[in-house]
């Protein structure tokens, strides 16, 4: 079946960070955005789909009756399994009992958490709204409150971090009910006020050294609490992988809603207008449509295949493509199972943990 994304761009605050399509302060917006979102929708209107996922910007700074209207458009439009994955972006800040009732009583059963530390001058460097304390409670009221599929997000080689302060943060976070934890990195991007404050002075980064030690200490102490890698940035306890963020991984289709929302429909890449009066104006697309050739789906099945730990599946492969792997890639498999760098069980070709470490070097002999 195929995955839904939904857009949602506004926030209370945009962090220091954050160069992603989001709002502040737009709250007169919210209900025409919703209108718009609806009318999208209506164009995919009877497709069936068995994973969801609400992002953003902050899903939850829609109020309770907001929320229940974007879940009942969602259903109104779209045909969803009996085992759809229903996930929702929240942030502590933003979130109270009716809200999370709200997300309860429409269907959702995951929930993913943007934490990114449990250390406060951590998060008040990044802008967060948030202190760490904050983020506790509400992972722990979303728990009680029934909704049990939890993923909290976390960053590494952030402003003042050090890996003491990193091994409290995930001290905090295998005391709680979670799942999943997604841990990236930070990267800075130009133009953001991170980023300013960087290139002033403000603040230095971990080297690149200090920040693999960081990570190496991250996946020791999941492996330990029982969280297993099973894609480059993501943990899960077995069984709570993300299913929708494996659609992307294993080139699987997607529908996206919303502004800047993208998709991958019938061999066809597309995406919406990040333009937000274009948006509420019902203009959704922004004209770009990419038709996928052979070489392009072939070179993107590599590509996001070894960003699992599980790696590719030969099998797979030949019933996609209609070729052998090795017919395509046998001298590149090769080159790096020499090295090191990709090991071969079981009819899966898989990057090896130091293969992973250095990826994008990797994967970039696999693209035509």
């Amino acid at each position: 079946m195929t995955g839904l994304y939904i857009h949602i761009p506004f926030c209370v605050k945009k962090c220091k960070y954050c160069d992603f399509t989001s709002f502040s302060g737009m709250e007169d917006n919210f209900d025409k955005y919703l209108g718009a979102l609806s009318e999208e929708m209506k164009q995919y209107k009877g497709i069936d789909v068995d994973t969801v996922f609400v992002g953003g910007g902050t899903p939850t700074v829609l109020n309770q009756k907001q929320l229940n209207r974007l879940i009942g458009d969602i259903k109104n439009n779209f045909e969803l399994s009996e085992i759809c994955e229903f996930t929702f972006e929240v942030n502590p800040g933003t979130l109270n009992s009716d809200k999370i009732k709200a997300l309860k009583d429409g269907g959702v059963n995951r929930v993913s958490v943007g934490v990114q530390s449990f250390v406060d001058t951590e998060l008040l460097a990044l802008g967060r709204i948030h202190n760490s304390r904050e983020a506790f409670n509400t992972v722990s009221m979303i728990h009680d409150m029934g909704i049990t599929n939890i993923n909290i997000d976390l960053m590494t080689s952030i402003p003042y971090q050090t890996r003491e302060s990193l091994i409290k943060s995930l001290n905090m976070a295998f005391k709680l009910p979670i799942t999943h934890i997604s841990a990236y990195s930070l990267i800075l991007e130009e133009g953001t006020p991170l980023f300013n404050e960087y290139e002033n002075g403000v603040f230095s980064l971990p080297d690149d050294d200090t920040d693999r030690e960081m990570f190496d200490t991250l996946k020791s102490k999941m492996k330990e609490h029982g969280f297993l890698r099973y894609e480059i940035s993501n943990f899960s306890k077995p069984g709570y992988e993300s299913r929708h963020n494996l659609k992307y991984w294993n080139c699987d289709e997607y529908i996206g809603i919303g502004l800047s929302a993208h998709s991958y429909l019938d061999g066809r890449r597309f995406s919406n207008t990040d333009n937000l009066g274009k948006y509420l104006n019902l203009e959704f697309r922004n004209g770009d449509t990419k038709t996928l050739t052979y070489d392009d789906m072939v070179s993107e099945f590599m590509m996001l295949g070894f960003r699992k730990t599980k790696g590719i599946s030969e099998a797979e492969f030949k019933k996609r493509f209609g070729k052998d792997i090795n017919d395509i890639y046998g001298r590149e498999l090769q080159k790096f199972m020499d090295i090191s760098l990709i090991e071969y069980d079981r009819g899966y070709y898989r990057l090896t943990d130091r293969g992973l470490d250095i990826s994008n070097s990797v994967i970039c002999e696999f693209m035509r």
